[in-house]
């Protein structure tokens, strides 16, 4: 099924715990820069800033947490970037997630 439309590789799940570096958490279109005034698209029509102001990422600091905002102005999307919390991934080895190809038979299922 999978080849039959074209797929090569896919990538694990997110929540399968395997990924350990920075990953898109969040696709919006609502973007920070557009509402903070700092959007390329914005400054087009401004003379003397059309072309200073680029689409560079930006951080968001809560606690520990630290999340990069990565513009896309094409598209005019905002991809919300971060790792894994320590917290769980240590949950996580505690009670391991499977992936199965097929749904498991449920054991009524399999009594009758």
């Amino acid at each position: 099924m999978v080849a039959q439309h074209g797929v090569q590789l896919i990538a694990a799940a997110y929540e399968s715990h395997e990924e350990r570096g920075d990953v898109s958490l969040m696709i919006t279109k609502h973007c920070v820069r557009w509402s903070l005034s700092l959007c390329p698209k914005q400054a087009r029509g401004v003379i003397g800033v059309q072309g200073t102001v680029r689409a560079e990422p930006m951080t968001l600091v809560h606690g520990d947490d630290r999340l990069t905002l990565r513009f896309d102005c094409k598209p005019c999307e905002m991809h919300v970037v971060g790792r894994l919390r320590k917290s769980v991934l240590k949950e996580a080895a505690a009670v391991p997630m499977h992936f199965y190809r097929r749904r498991p038979v449920a054991a009524k299922a399999r009594a009758a």
